[in-house]
C-alpha cells in the first residue's frame, strides 16, 4: 500500500529525502507533522526517535512510497522504535533504487 496525497495528514511514515542543509540527499520518514510547513524526520540513526529533525516542507522531496506498518503505528499514537524505523528505510531503498521524487511538496508540481 502507497499513501500519496498532498494533506498532511497522509505524511506520517512518508519517504522524503533533504534538498537543503547540511543533510542533503538524506533519507528519513516523517515521524511528525506539525503544521503545514513544518514536519519531523527520522532516519533511525542519526535522528532517531528521540531525536527528531525539524525540516521546511521546502526543503523535502515527497516520494510516493511510504513505510505503511510505521505509518499505522504513528497514526494510533504507539511507540515506534530506531530499529523499525532504519529496517524500513532500508525496505524502501531497494524498493525505489532508481525512483526519482514526485514533488518538492506533496501539494505543488514540479516544473
Amino acid at each position: 500500500m502507497v499513501l500519496t496525497g498532498g494533506k498532511s495528514e497522509n505524511w506520517l511514515g512518508r519517504l522524503v529525502s533533504s534538498s537543503a542543509g547540511r543533510d542533503r540527499g538524506r533519507s528519513y520518514l516523517v515521524f511528525e507533522v506539525l503544521s503545514e510547513r513544518l514536519v519531523r524526520v527520522v532516519d533511525g540513526a542519526v535522528r532517531g526517535v528521540d531525536r527528531p529533525k525539524d525540516k521546511n516542507v521546502k526543503h523535502l522531496w515527497f516520494h510516493t512510497e511510504a513505510a505503511v506498518e510505521v505509518a499505522e503505528k504513528l497514526a494510533r499514537g504507539e511507540r515506534v522504535t530506531n530499529n523499525e524505523i532504519r529496517q524500513a528505510l532500508a525496505d524502501l531503498s531497494k524498493a525505489t533504487l532508481q525512483v526519482r521524487p514526485v514533488s518538492r511538496s506533496a501539494g505543488e508540481q514540479q516544473q
